[in-house]
């Protein structure tokens, strides 16, 4: 198993590091503008095919049974928590350390999905795929095998908040701690994908709407802003 993870965290870091492949000849034949929206999203299809591959042996793994209702309600309830988590989280940011409502991170991101709309597969499904196996299933749920789980929580947050490399630790340190507990609650990972897929959609909508970013211009607030 930790053979697996290895090779899996290997891969995605390798996936993190192939942008600048779009400055190469290798992909002449692919618009200039559209070069790195491209080589993102072909990465991430690729990094979440062999992810997929080197996790297969798990496939059979056992887990505690839980009502199929249940499921659903923690599905529904976990995209509330994390959103809701996001947005406190923006206000403590805000407040301690005046942060800018909106995240560098993300204007980046959309700025490329504006040239390159397929970006946004990346962002809605495959990257909140990649980023649970990761920072919940590798990183928390091993830690948590030796630890108690707000240490493993608190640990494979900050690591995800870092991985973002945008400054605000305190938001993606936030949404990475209620993914944890869900994870942590449900034992399915596929709950907090949900809720972490939910999140980006949610970003991205908003960040793509011409009346939202009108608002912002005119308004500026402090308690709004998307993270992903």
């Amino acid at each position: 198993m930790l053979k697996r993870y290895i090779m899996i965290i290997i891969v995605y870091v390798l996936c993190q590091l192939s942008g600048f492949l779009a400055l190469t000849p290798i992909l002449s034949v692919v618009p200039k503008g559209q070069r790195e929206g491209f080589m993102i999203s072909l990465s991430f299809i690729v990094c979440l095919v062999l992810t997929l591959l080197i996790l297969m042996p798990e496939r059979h793994i056992k887990r505690p049974y839980m009502e199929p209702s249940t499921i659903v309600s923690w599905i529904i309830g976990g995209i509330f928590l994390v959103y809701l988590t996001q947005m406190v989280a923006g206000i403590i940011d805000y407040n301690l350390f005046g942060s800018p409502a909106q995240s560098q991170n993300t204007e980046d991101i959309m700025k490329l999905a504006r040239q390159s709309p397929y970006i946004i597969l990346s962002v809605v499904v495959i990257g909140p795929i990649l980023e649970e196996i990761i920072f919940r299933k590798i990183i928390f749920g091993s830690l948590n095998r030796f630890m108690p789980f707000f240490f493993a929580a608190v640990i494979s947050s900050l690591l995800f908040a870092l991985a973002h490399a945008d400054g605000h630790l305190i938001i993606y340190g936030s949404i990475g701690f209620a993914l944890a507990f869900l994870y942590h609650k449900t034992k399915r990972i596929y709950v907090s994908m949900f809720a972490h897929g939910s999140l980006n959609a949610i970003a991205t909508i908003l960040a793509l709407s011409p009346h939202v970013q009108k608002f912002l211009e005119q308004h500026q607030p402090s308690w709004i802003g998307w993270w992903f």
